[in-house]
């Protein structure tokens, strides 16, 4: 399933670059996402991997390594917040820019997108490395 959505987007590959999970692990929970809200059965996901039929075993390995790496992005951004690391604005910007996204996903992405992505990212970084306040 993956395959074949990084295949023209490059944006989707240096994001899935980027992230904390394989492209096995996104893979899988992709296809549990996607697939058990439409109500196939275990049975029929795990031959839809795109690395082809996989077992029931493998499958839940890598599913269970993705919902691990998910949880922990998600505690980040938790502690990040308590820590005061992190504030409103500076999730407001991130979610902005998640929306804008996700709005133009189906259309022509711009070419420079990705170095927006990777300046929003830096500047947030270097603000809290730099002893400021977000």
């Amino acid at each position: 399933m993956i395959d074949e959505l990084i295949k023209n987007d490059s944006l989707l590959q240096f994001l899935l670059n980027n992230s904390h999970f394989t492209k096995t692990q996104i893979d899988s929970l992709l296809l549990a996402f996607e697939y058990k809200i439409e109500g196939y059965s275990l049975g029929e996901i795990v031959k839809l991997r795109d690395s082809g039929p996989v077992t029931k075993g493998s499958y839940g390995r890598s599913l269970k390594q993705s919902k691990r790496n998910f949880s922990k992005s998600l505690y980040t951004l938790v502690l990040a917040i308590y820590l005061g690391i992190l504030d409103v604005n500076t999730l407001n910007s991130m979610i902005e820019l998640s929306n804008k996204l996700k709005s133009i996903k189906e259309l022509e992405l711009p070419p420079n997108i990705i170095e927006q992505v990777e300046d929003l990212v830096e500047e947030i970084c270097d603000r809290v490395t730099a002893d400021k306040v977000i």
